[in-house]
């Protein structure tokens, strides 16, 4: 028998899906693999079979060969596509041998759980519970039922639950009732860590695992956790889709925090190795959590230490005046009048209490009490609370009476009162109060004319303790940033015209 002849016969032989390459020519494939492309095999076209390039194949099958490593290729007939994870050898004559298996399951949870990598990988993704509720619909495309255990000394809290789309369809109803049963008593299941083998695998040995028999493992740990759903056996839990499963380690550090539980109708090796990737993402996202805690842990204490430093400073400089004025009024000899002395301690008092109230008002807790009120009255009360010195521009209000935004109206006349006090100290003349309705907000616009503020004053406008009035607090709109944005607004300087102006948002209120 020829060297060609011979090679033929063995390929018509193997149960494998398998072709025969010569130089950069299929020359032959089997019918196991036509079963697998789901053509007769008289049909498959050999010139157009491999969807890679010859190049492509001359690159590869010797490295293949040499290593020993299985090579992804993809197979064409008719309007399917097949992806095969194969085996290469040479034969004596120097014939590519090509023995394959089905890739498809194994792209497809390659593809999903890209996706996956990708919404975890999203800045601001949020918590370990928001991700697997966002990624529901992949694990429905995988087939997958995926529990998360977080670890709680030696047993193990049940943190999320999802059934996969065949489970929660089963005529049983077994996957509605568990999915119910844990959105409604979510993080109240405990079980002991030996109680599941797996499970215990997990988080001591920090090692996945993947069970046979999940079904009968399931079975036991429901009656462990006295779950109301109907009574199932092992072959009712089968044909639900939890015949199979794997778990997998969830690392901080190197401690186990959790384990993910994975079943599914085919849950195999290749699963897993999804599964432990699955996994190591959970990992990456505690992990980044973490260094964010941390992160913004250490940004609190540098600003609480920035603010003390600025604060004792913001103080020293009023108690200083109150000294000296104090001192000088118990001297018998002293020059200044009694009366001067006790004007300047009573104004640098005042300025202790103004300190004192931004300050509580740019820290502290606030209780809103939202409702709708007319734009123009709280306007007028914000007016009515300027001192005089601050009211010598003239002040020009255009605001439609019936114009209402929904906020806080003592918090919204706070924040509108220090807004105001700021465009009337750095106006020439003329301050301009208008406001206009759209897309259900309304936006205050305040406008005052002494002219546009420096870049470098600009950027600064909202930091606390920042001023550039000798006598100010430096709190003023670090407190209208605070106030306005926790009542859902929002509120900017415009510097796109000569004057200096700006603009508050706020939800539209109804009279």
């Amino acid at each position: 028998m020829s060297g060609g002849l011979a090679d033929a016969t063995l390929l018509k032989a193997l149960p494998e899906p398998a072709l025969l390459i010569d130089g950069d020519r299929v020359v032959d494939a089997n019918p196991a693999l036509a079963r697998l492309l789901g053509v007769a095999l008289e049909s498959i076209d050999h010139a157009t079979l491999i969807v890679e390039s010859s190049q492509w194949l001359d690159e590869r099958l010797p490295v293949a060969v040499s290593s020993g490593e299985q090579l992804r290729i993809h197979l064409r007939a008719e309007d399917r596509e097949v992806p095969v994870d194969a085996r290469v050898g040479q034969t004596p004559s120097g014939t590519w041998v090509l023995v394959g298996r089905d890739a498809t399951s194994a792209e497809r949870v390659g593809s999903v759980l890209g996706r996956l990598s990708s919404i975890y990988a999203a800045p601001g993704s949020g918590n370990l519970g928001s991700l697997l509720r966002q990624s529901q619909p992949l694990f429905d495309a995988l087939g997958w039922s995926v529990a998360l255990w977080r670890v709680d000394g030696n047993d193990a809290v049940l943190d999320y639950a999802w059934q996969s789309e065949r489970a929660r369809n089963h005529p049983s109803g077994i996957g509605a009732a568990l999915l119910r049963e844990f959105a409604e008593r979510e993080g109240r299941y405990r079980i002991p860590l030996t109680q599941d083998r797996s499970l215990q695998l997990a988080v001591q040995q920090g090692q996945g695992s993947v069970l046979e028999d999940m079904a009968s493992v399931l079975l036991s740990v429901f009656e462990t956790l006295d779950l109301d759903v109907p009574a199932v056996d092992r072959e009712l839990m089968v044909e639900a889709g939890f015949g199979r499963g794997a778990t997998a380690p969830v690392f901080l550090g190197d401690r186990v925090t959790h384990a993910v539980y994975v079943t599914g109708s085919a849950i195999d090796e290749r699963d897993s190795a999804g599964v432990q990737l699955f996994a190591s993402m959970l990992s990456t996202m505690l992990r980044a959590n973490s260094l964010g805690e941390e992160m913004a842990r250490q940004q609190r204490h540098a600003a609480l230490g920035q603010m003390s430093r600025q604060l004792a400073h913001e103080v020293r400089n009023p108690l200083a005046v109150i000294l000296h004025a104090s001192r000088q009024a118990r001297k018998p000899e002293s020059k200044a009048p009694k009366e001067q002395l006790l004007d300047m301690i009573d104004e640098e008092a005042r300025r202790l209490e103004r300190l004192m109230s931004d300050l509580v008002s740019f820290a502290g807790p606030l209780t809103l009490r939202l409702q709708s009120t007319p734009v123009v009255d709280l306007v007028r009360w914000s007016l009515e609370a300027l001192t005089d010195r601050e009211r010598d521009p003239v002040i020009d209000v255009e605001v439609d009476p019936s114009l209402c935004v929904w906020a806080d109206p003592m918090l919204f006349r706070q924040a509108l009162s220090h807004i105001f006090a700021n465009a009337c100290s750095h106006a020439s003349e003329r301050v301009r109060i208008s406001a206009e309705e759209s897309e259900g907000r309304v936006r205050l616009l305040i406008e005052n004319d002494g002219g546009p503020i420096p870049d470098a004053v600009a950027k600064r406008v909202f930091e606390p303790f920042f001023s550039t009035r000798p006598t100010g607090t430096g709190l003023g709109l670090a407190v209208v940033r605070r106030l306005i944005e926790d009542q859902g607004g929002e509120v900017q300087l415009d510097r796109r015209t000569d004057m200096t102006v700006f603009l508050v948002d706020l939800p539209v209120g109804r009279p």
